[in-house]
This record gives structure tokens, C-alpha cells and sequence, in this order.
């Protein structure tokens, strides 16, 4: 079981992932970088068909590593030792059959999810045409509140319905290989096989869960372990650094390796046990119809196998140093690390306002991060949100008001008293105020078609203003981004990642802004080696800031620039080889 379980991870690291992404690339048919556009491609035929496929595919590779360590403990119980190499061999013939049940799988799960996104979709966009989203989600007013229980509600119910279905199918791949049934009937017979013993499957259902769960936390700490005396012994050289990322490495794949066999293995045992004996209860046997002889022998691999075994090993090794050497060398990587202050500095005045630029002046931020829109009659206005629901109580949209308009709405409700009267100011005055004391991290917003023009606008008064040399420009969708490019090659660009964040390498920017749980060393790594910085957000605790800083993050976007700029300057002030170390940590760490 170990060596099937093993082999097959190895399987899926070089051949599943790969050519799942392969055949992904060919259904897409082309690059889908932006997310508008990738929620747009999900809603379309074809984009249900990839999706489709996609989990099928996934669903099944499970699927086939479970029926084969199913098939090695059934033999067991059999008094007979299947050998983990004819067991792959044998799969390859019950593809066809695993296939089709991954893909019926699928099919109930989206009719199942059905209901629940559609009252989601039809509750949502009412509630968000009243109000800007940031609005319910500072405030909660009750008509939220009533909309979350409701999704809430029906999402709780198909959770139900789906661990009922679960526990009604749990044997479903037994039956499926070992009866050789087609996937419509194995359904029927797994259902048969739980009638009257729900209540004892639900039960293993929890069991093996937890026993993952167990292992998972078993494996992590392992893996610290493992850490921590690597790095007790190890020297503080450079060569000790890279030796100690080697086998830290090591140690934490090997371990990982060796406790997922084990859940997969317990999980295939459990339930295969359970099969038998149901089978058994319900006077039968398992009709195991396969070649015995071949299963149960060990043939003598041909010279070319073995010479293909022999070289992939050889490459793994080598990929494996490549890729130690490389992030040893990322660790070593250092680069100028500055904060930007979030929508200005508004611990005390209101976000987004001529006081919170400078309230960021002061603090000596390097960069102030603003929002920028059109107004009705096409003035460039400094404000997040469509509205002014959650800043001001106003539920009027920005490009429904003139500026002379929004110039009336007071924003400070929440701020300190001095800073009560502030409005939303235009981009130009913000310009004014900023230029040569501050930069500034100009984000265009976008909310549906009600800003024609916007990155065109936006240049035009970067260049006016002359401040071409001092801003950088950010935005979730790609297309202003490449208008920006084009207008004004000398403003660095980033892609704000959001709903795409498979393939950042496919963009044209300076910069990612990424939001802070999805930074990783590795992320910050290939970035780096693309001639990409990394802009995070929104990273406001002390823990995270040390984190983004240890991992090789560009630039801290937050809400706390005061900290921020007291943990970068600390973190200046180490030695090289203490930065190194505090960055192998954070690496491991993640």
C-alpha cells in the first residue's frame, strides 16, 4: 500500500498536474488573464464545460488512487499480496468506469449547488443595486442580515442534502471495480449496500475525517520538528544556509509524503473492510473478476523500464537541486521594501481625503494609496466605494452626482472633530498636495460601464500635473492597465489579483497588488524572476508585516503605516545573515 500510495504521488506531481494544465490551456484556447473576463468565460457554455471537466478529471485522479489501494486491501483480506505495479496496470483497464463515476459525481454536485446560487444570484444583485457592497459589509443593517440567513439557510441544507448523498454512495468505487458494474448501476448497488446502515457509514465518514485531520496536524508538526534541529545544528555560514534549505526541504516532503499514504491508505481500508462485510450481510461475495496471477506475481521489469525509472530519478534529483538553489538564492535576494499608507493615513481623518494624504506625509509613508472615479459631469473624484453609504450615509452613486454634489457630503462622521467637514477631494487638488512630498498609488475603479475614459482621464492629469515620475497605477481589470502602457510608458502598472491568480506571468505589469493571504515565498520568488514586484494588501498586524518582510514582499499596503515603517527600518538594521535567516523561517514557516 505505501509503495502503491507513493508511486501515485509521484504520478500525479509529473504526469496528472501537467497535463491537466496542458488540456486546460487547449480548452481555454486562450490566455484569460483578467477577471472580469474569467468570471465572464466561467458563465458561458464553454466556460461550464471546462469547469466540468476540470473537476471530473480532478474527482477521478482521487477516484483512481482509491480503488487501487481498495484493490490491495481486498486482497489482503483475501490472504493475497497485490503487487502495487500490477495494481497500476489493472487500473489502467477500470479508467473508462472511474471516469464516468467522477463525472456523475460532478453533475450532482452542480445540480445540488443549483438552488443555492440561484437564490444568491437573485438576492445579491437586488440588495447591491440599493447600496455599495462595503457598505452592508461595514454596517450589517437588517436587510443583510436577513439575506445572509437566507443564503445562509439553503447553503446548510445543500450541505445536508450533499452529506446524505455522500454517505448513500460512500462505496460506490468498490462496487464500481471489484463488481465491475457501470456507473449508473454501481450508484444503485452502493445506495443498496447502505440501506440500514447509514447511521455506521455516516460514522466512518467522521472517523476517517478526523484521523486525517489527526495526521495533518501530526504531519505539521513533524515538520517543525524537523526544522527546528535542522536549524539548531546548522551553522550561520552562507553554505550552511543553503545546505539546512536543502534537507529542511527534504524532511518536510518525505514527511508529507509519508502521511498522506497514510490517510489515504486508512481511508481505503475502512471503507473496503466495510464493503466486504456488507456484501457478506446481504449474502454475497465481492466478485473480484481479475487475473490473480497478475496481480499477485512480480514480473521482472524490461531494461528500458528500468533505465526510464533510473534516468526520471536522476531528474527529480536535479530539478530538486535546481529548484534548492534557486530559492536559496531568492532568500538571498534583498531589494528597498516600502509602505504605502492605505487610502491615505486615516487613523484620524477620513479615508481617501486631502487630510488622510497628508496625515501620510507626516508619517513619512512612501507611498499614499487612492481610489479614483469619474463624477457625473466627468470630474476625477478621490473616493473607494460607488457610493457614500458607508462613508457618509448617502446612498446617491458617484457617477449619478455632479462634483459640486459630492463636494457637499461631509466624509468625517468617524474621524477626529478637525477633520469632521472633509469631502471627497479631485484628483488634481490631490496632485497638488502630494507632489514632490509624497507618491502615490493611483488605483482606477471600476463599476460596471459608468467610467468611459477613465484611464485616458487619469493620464491626461498625471501629465498635466507633471507627476508621470511620481505615481504608480493599479487596477483589477487588465485592459485600462495596457490603455495606461500605452498612453504613458513611463508609469509602472500592476494588476490587482483577485479572481485569476493561476497565471500572473501571462501579465504585462511592473507590479502584482496581492492580497495578503495568497503572498508565499514562492509567489514572491516567481514574480521576482518575471521582473515583477509584489505590492501586498492590506497588512495591518505587527506578525504579518514581519512575515511579508521576511518572504521578500516589495511593498506593504496598510492601514497602519506608522508600524509598518517601524518594522521595515528594524529589519534594516540586521545583519545580512540575520535576514537570511528570518527569511528561511518565513519560507518554511508558511
Amino acid at each position: 500500500m505505501l509503495a502503491f500510495a507513493l508511486s501515485f504521488q509521484l504520478l500525479e506531481n509529473l504526469l496528472f498536474t501537467p497535463a491537466m494544465g496542458l488540456i486546460g490551456g487547449i480548452l481555454l484556447g486562450r490566455p484569460v488573464v483578467d477577471s472580469t473576463a474569467i468570471v465572464e468565460f466561467l458563465l458561458s457554455p464553454r466556460g461550464f464545460l471546462v469547469l466540468f471537466l476540470a473537476a471530473t478529471v480532478s474527482l477521478t485522479i482521487r477516484l483512481i488512487e482509491h480503488a487501487g489501494l481498495s484493490a490491495i486491501v481486498l486482497g489482503a483480506l483475501e490472504g493475497k499480496r497485490f503487487r502495487a505495479a500490477a495494481t497500476f496496470r489493472w487500473l489502467v483497464t477500470e479508467l473508462p468506469r472511474l471516469a464516468a463515476v467522477g463525472a456523475r459525481i460532478v453533475g450532482w454536485g452542480g445540480l445540488l449547488a443549483t438552488p443555492a446560487l440561484a437564490v444568491a444570484g437573485m438576492l445579491v444583485p437586488r440588495l447591491l443595486k440599493q447600496r455599495d457592497l462595503n457598505y452592508y459589509l461595514a454596517n450589517r443593517p437588517s436587510e443583510f442580515l436577513i439575506t445572509a440567513v437566507v443564503i445562509g439557510g439553503v447553503a446548510v441544507a445543500t450541505l445536508a442534502v450533499g452529506a446524505w448523498l455522500l454517505v448513500r454512495w460512500r462505496l460506490v468505487v468498490q462496487v464500481c471495480v471489484f463488481d465491475r458494474r457501470d456507473a449508473k448501476m454501481a450508484f444503485r448497488e452502493a445506495a443498496t449496500l447502505s440501506r440500514g446502515a447509514q447511521a455506521a457509514l455516516a460514522g466512518r465518514c467522521l472517523a476517517v475525517l478526523s484521523l486525517l485531520l489527526v495526521l495533518l496536524l501530526v504531519a505539521m508538526g513533524l515538520q517543525q520538528l524537523a526544522t527546528w534541529l535542522v536549524l539548531r545544528v546548522a551553522g550561520v555560514g552562507e553554505l550552511s544556509l543553503a545546505v539546512s534549505f536543502g534537507v529542511i526541504m527534504l524532511l518536510r516532503t518525505a514527511i508529507g509524503a509519508a502521511v498522506t499514504s497514510l490517510g489515504a491508505g486508512a481511508d481505503a481500508a475502512v471503507f473496503t473492510v466495510f464493503y466486504r462485510r456488507r456484501r457478506r450481510e446481504l449474502g454475497g461475495e465481492p466478485a473480484f473478476t481479475v487475473d490473480e496471477q497478475e496481480l499477485t506475481s512480480r514480473p521482472s521489469a524490461p531494461r528500458w523500464a528500468k533505465s526510464t525509472a533510473g534516468f526520471l530519478g536522476l531528474g527529480l534529483f536535479a530539478a530538486a537541486g535546481v529548484s534548492a538553489s534557486l530559492t536559496v538564492d531568492a532568500l538571498r535576494h534583498e531589494g528597498p521594501i516600502t509602505v504605502t499608507a492605505h487610502r491615505g493615513d486615516h487613523r484620524r481623518a477620513p479615508e481617501n481625503t486631502a487630510a488622510a494624504i497628508r496625515e501620510a506625509i507626516a508619517t513619512k509613508a512612501d507611498y499614499a494609496e487612492i481610489d479614483v472615479q469619474l463624477s457625473m459631469d466627468g470630474v476625477l473624484v478621490v473616493t473607494h466605494d460607488s457610493d457614500f453609504s458607508r462613508t457618509a450615509g448617502v446612498a446617491k452613486k458617484v457617477w449619478e452626482l455632479t462634483y459640486a454634489e459630492i463636494r457637499t457630503i461631509p466624509l468625517g462622521a468617524k474621524a477626529a472633530p478637525e477633520f469632521r467637514n472633509e469631502p471627497a477631494p479631485t484628483l488634481d487638488e490631490v496632485l497638488t498636495l502630494a507632489r514632490d512630498r509624497i507618491r502615490l498609488n493611483i488605483e482606477l475603479k471600476y463599476y460596471g460601464d459608468h467610467q468611459p475614459g477613465l484611464a485616458e482621464r487619469v493620464v491626461e492629469a498625471l501629465q498635466t500635473g507633471q507627476m508621470t515620475n511620481q505615481v504608480i497605477i493599479q487596477c483589477l481589470e487588465y485592459e485600462p492597465l495596457l490603455e495606461v502602457r500605452r498612453l504613458a510608458p513611463e508609469i509602472p502598472v500592476g494588476y490587482l489579483m483577485s479572481v485569476n491568480a493561476a497565471h500572473p506571468g501571462r501579465l504585462k505589469v511592473d507590479f502584482l497588488g496581492a492580497e495578503l493571504s495568497r503572498v508565499t515565498g514562492a509567489f514572491v520568488q516567481a514574480a521576482h524572476r518575471r521582473g515583477q514586484q509584489v505590492h501586498v494588501w492590506t497588512v495591518d498586524a505587527p506578525t504579518d508585516m514581519e512575515r511579508m518582510i521576511d518572504l521578500g514582499a516589495d511593498d506593504l499596503i496598510t492601514n497602519e503605516p506608522a508600524e509598518a515603517l517601524r518594522r521595515v527600518r528594524a529589519y534594516e538594521a540586521l545583519t545580512q545573515t540575520e535576514r537570511s535567516w528570518r527569511r528561511m523561517h518565513a519560507w518554511l514557516a508558511h
